[in-house]
């Protein structure tokens, strides 16, 4: 995991993909249309979503095999709880449709815990499960952008 400003981001990745990924930085602002935003295929692209964040309990843990998730938020706030994948016990099978798996938390203990708020990144790996739509203080909805990278 990593949690830094999205100006240190072209640090995380290769040139290439950094390059492609700042393009649509480029365009991120408030009023993005949600959906899906090509940026170099099935390689790499991003999705931009709303929705109402929940206290922690109410919320899925889950993680990807197929993508590294870069994380981050246009407005509001919500927090990602990370986990250990290999010490949480899977909630269902694998979608491989959505490159998503989700896990129960029992009895697994949260190794890190970041607040994404505009101007900020948290990347996840696939060995990573996390927990993202947190909510923060009095915070309810947050707006965001999760860019999907290959793993090699």
């Amino acid at each position: 995991m990593i949690y830094s400003n999205v100006s240190n981001l072209s640090q995380y990745l290769e040139q290439d993909v950094y390059l492609k990924i700042n393009k649509f930085l480029q365009q991120v602002n408030e009023n993005m249309e949600e959906g899906r935003y090509e940026i170099w295929g099935d390689k790499v692209f991003a999705r931009v979503m709303s929705y109402d964040t929940s206290l922690p309990e109410e919320c899925k843990i889950e993680a990807h095999n197929k993508y590294i998730d870069i994380q981050a938020t246009i407005i509001g706030a919500e927090g990602i709880g990370v986990y250990e994948r290999e010490r949480l016990s899977e909630k269902g099978s694998y979608q491989q449709d959505n490159d998503v798996v989700f896990f129960e938390e029992t009895g697994a203990k949260m190794i890190a815990h970041t607040i994404n708020i505009p101007g900020y990144f948290t990347m996840l790996f696939p060995e990573e499960a996390h927990r993202p739509q947190e909510k923060i203080d009095e915070i309810n909805k947050v707006k965001k952008y999760v860019i999907k990278v290959a793993v090699k």
